[in-house]
Formats: C-alpha cells, structure tokens, sequence
C-alpha cells in the first residue's frame, strides 16, 4: 500500500448534526442570462435551505452556463392537475391585486412533459386564490400552472459565482467534438489524431 494510503487523516470537529433530522426536498430553477425567465432544473435533497442553495449553485451551475439559481420547498407548490389538453384562455377582468396580498411568482408548462416556465408574478391573499387568479390569467395555451410564495424562494445574488470559471467544456456533449478535437491538435499531430480515431466511434471529434 502506498504511503498516501496509509495516512491516517484527523478531523477538527464532527459535522454539526441537524436541528430535526430532516432531509427535506428543493425545487431548483435556473435562469440562463439576466432578465430571462428561471426554468425547472431538477430536484435536491438537503437538512436546510442555505445547504439547498450551495449544492444547487454546485450541481446545476455545472449543467449549463447561468446567471441567478432559484430553490424552494418542494411543499410550497401549488399547481392544477396536468391536463391532456391545454387549457383555454379565461376571463382576466379580474386584474387588480392588493398590494398588501403575499406575492406570488407564477410558473407554467406548455406540453406535457416540458419543464415548467416562470410566466409572472402576482398578488393573492392565500394559494388558492392565488392559483385561481394565475390560470385566469396565464392558463391559456398551459396543461398546468403553479404558484409559488415568492417570499419562500431563496435566490442567488446578483453577481453571485454560479458557472465555474475554468473550462468545463469536456463535460458537456459538444465537448466531445470540436472542442476536444481543438484539445487533441493541442498536443499531438493532425495526423496522429486521424489514425487514433479509425477504429474510434463514426464522427467522434
């Protein structure tokens, strides 16, 4: 056994336990640039939000290239069934909100099976009404819309290192061609490269 593994490594503290032990699900969306609408990215697990935030900066800031990261409580979903049909559009006379209503953001799928969307926001006095309100007027052309409390979404900061700054390329499925292939003539010949890849998968670089 190498000397590397033969070292016995020593901790300061123990990980400080959890208040409750709990392992709670997060909902975690991500906005591509500035000012572009946060689209669903995926699900987490973490004791707490703060922890939720940093594996989601972690984890989905490496899935693509974003500039704000959204995380709630799996539990503050409110959405209608998703319907085989979309729905048509409703009566919006109803289009003033009391501003000392909680606000609510409004999120929406267009077909079944894509990501839901952050449509707008609003203001309603509890989640039914403010559901009821957001299909009224964001449900035409959505098989399902979802409100959520704003107040319960944790956002990253403005300016907030989310994409990692050295290059991640070889990670995604483009990186295993152009990209790599510009890696490669790096390094080694262009003809060396061709011979390497003749017994390699058609149109790898």
């Amino acid at each position: 056994m190498s000397k590397i593994r033969q070292r016995n490594f020593t901790f300061a503290d123990e990980l400080p336990p959890h208040a409750d032990g709990v392992v709670r699900s997060y909902v975690v969306y991500t906005a591509r640039k500035d000012d572009a609408p946060h689209r669903y990215a995926g699900y987490l697990n973490a004791p707490d939000i703060a922890l939720a935030v940093s594996l989601a900066c972690e984890h989905y800031g490496q899935d693509e290239a974003c500039t704000g990261i959204w995380v709630h409580d799996v539990q503050e979903i409110t959405e209608t069934p998703c319907a085989m049909e979309k729905m048509n559009p409703q009566d919006t006379s109803d289009t003033t909100d009391c501003e000392s209503d909680p606000a609510w953001v409004v999120f929406g799928q267009k077909r079944r099976g894509d990501i839901h969307v952050e449509l707008a926001s609003l203001r309603a006095a509890d989640s039914e009404s403010a559901l009821s309100r957001a299909v009224a007027r964001h449900g035409g052309g959505m098989v399902q819309i979802r409100v959520v409390p704003h107040a319960s979404i944790h956002a990253t900061e403005p300016g907030q290192l989310i994409w990692r700054t050295h290059d991640q390329t070889y990670r995604m499925a483009r990186g295993y061609s152009k990209s790599v292939r510009m890696k490669w003539e790096a390094v080694r010949k262009a003809e060396d490269i061709d011979e390497y890849r003749k017994d390699d998968i058609k149109d790898h670089f």
